[in-house]
């Protein structure tokens, strides 16, 4: 479902790219795109599910740390980055 997701975006983002191009330039077609993204970012942050038991206390500094080293959420991190690289050059230098 997911993936899915972003072969229809693909689909939805395809003929918007050209006017944006002509209107914006490269760099500011990015920067839309950019925006997009951020925005679809704040959306999916709203799709948790609500917590079941009652919040415990944060933990000390140093959860992003922990979180950095963490191999499996690397590997996730940098297959979505390459992902998103390859996603979005092809719209924008083909043009």
């Amino acid at each position: 479902v997911a993936v899915s997701g972003a072969a229809v975006s693909g689909l939805a983002l395809a003929p918007l790219l050209p006017p944006a191009l002509d209107s914006y330039g490269w760099r500011g077609a990015l920067l839309l795109l950019a925006a997009v993204s951020l925005h679809l970012v704040a959306a999916a942050a709203l799709l948790r599910p609500p917590p079941r038991t009652p919040p415990e206390p944060p933990e000390p500094s140093g959860t992003l740390l922990r979180l950095l080293r963490h191999g499996p959420f690397l590997r996730y991190a940098a297959a979505f980055a390459l992902l998103d690289l390859g996603y979005y050059v092809p719209f924008v230098h083909g043009a």
